[in-house]
């Protein structure tokens, strides 16, 4: 094809604009650049194919996921995109999230698949979180029921109580249930180290912790002696609560004991309950171009409806979300976040 006069011209000053930013930016921060101007103009298409990064270990359960999930979505975007997947490994997301924020640009052609420990690890301040999660455009969430169980019911629940619950790790879901039971005005007592639900179970059997968080599939099990105390609770944008529609008869956190004061630490809390029941998200790079965003976010939108994927969902008892309201119980309010980390950097360990 030959080029027009015009395209010769959008191109010297392509070519002028790069020759100025090379002169004056690093080389990492000339690429975004460069991919950022590109991307506001560029049509939505993936000449080069698309990529999926799972950030977690391959064979897990987000590389699960992703292997319904990229024909589900493949199948809505251009037709022949080569839509792959890069496994970023690391067990709580943190790895693959950073690798994501350092490398992907904002051209439409990468989307990364987090679990919600890196939500978690971002809302409570972890050291190792190079990325802002609010920055992200979320196009699809999986959310699971999470319920508290134990050995006592929401009756036997007395301000100042002691309970020990089990906990698997820094930015683990249960971090959301310690906080909540804190606020209530108990005293939860964190037992570290319980990595997997067999572990827990476990636990529990031998008398070692009082609670444990259930979540997806497990929720419905049997163990014995332990009855369903309470669900997390679904947060809104607005940080209100909404009990869980897996478990309508079980009261939410919130109801017990009063309920939950009004105050930033509980704006905080609510987030960690949302982070808490999240499976998984599905999220694009920041400043993507609008067309991208919006080509994505129909692909997700349609995808929800496949077999295969509701299948899946059934299966994991999983509510799927998909546009632009699928992560907005997060919390990018600074006095809420402060509060929950100056909390977080407090509270006693095990």
């Amino acid at each position: 094809m030959t080029a027009t006069p015009s395209d010769l011209g959008r191109r010297g000053a392509l070519r002028a604009l790069a020759g100025l930013a090379a002169a004056s930016l690093p080389a990492r921060t000339m690429a975004q650049t460069a991919a950022q101007t590109a991307a506001q103009t560029a049509p939505a298409t993936f000449a080069d194919g698309a990529q999926m990064t799972v950030a977690g270990p391959e064979g897990g359960e987000l590389d699960d996921w992703a292997r319904i999930l990229i024909p589900a979505i493949g199948g809505y975007l251009p037709p022949h995109t080569n839509f792959r997947r890069a496994i970023a490994g690391g067990t709580d997301g943190l790895t693959g999230a950073n690798q994501f924020a350092a490398q992907a640009l904002p051209d439409g052609t990468g989307v990364l698949l987090a679990p919600g420990s890196a939500f978690m690890g971002w809302l409570r301040g972890d050291a190792r979180v190079q990325f802002d999660a609010m920055k992200w455009t979320t196009l699809l969430t999986g959310l699971c029921p999470t319920i508290l169980a134990g050995r006592l019911d929401a009756s036997q629940l007395v301000r100042g109580q002691k309970l020990r619950i089990g906990v698997s790790g820094p930015n683990g879901p249960e971090l959301s249930a310690v906080l909540g039971l804190q606020l209530l005005g108990l005293q939860p007592v964190p037992v570290t180290g319980l990595m997997d639900q067999a572990a827990t179970e476990l636990a529990f059997a031998q008398h070692t912790i009082d609670l444990m968080l259930l979540r997806g599939p497990a929720t419905a099990k049997t163990i014995a002696e332990a009855r369903p105390l309470c669900a997390l609770g679904l947060p809104g944008a607005d940080g209100s609560l909404t009990r869980d529609p897996a478990w309508l008869d079980l009261p939410h956190l919130g109801e017990l004991l009063g309920g939950l004061p009004r105050d930033q630490l509980t704006a905080g809390w609510s987030a960690t309950a949302f982070a808490a029941q999240l499976a998984f998200a599905l999220v694009l790079p920041p400043l993507t171009a609008s067309a991208h965003v919006s080509l994505w976010r129909n692909a997700s939108i349609s995808a929800i409806a496949t077999p295969e994927l509701q299948a899946m969902a059934t299966a994991q008892t999983m509510r799927l979300r998909a546009g632009s309201d699928a992560i907005a119980p997060l919390t990018s309010d600074p006095e809420a976040l402060r509060a929950l980390r100056a909390w977080n950097g407090e509270r006693p360990r095990r």
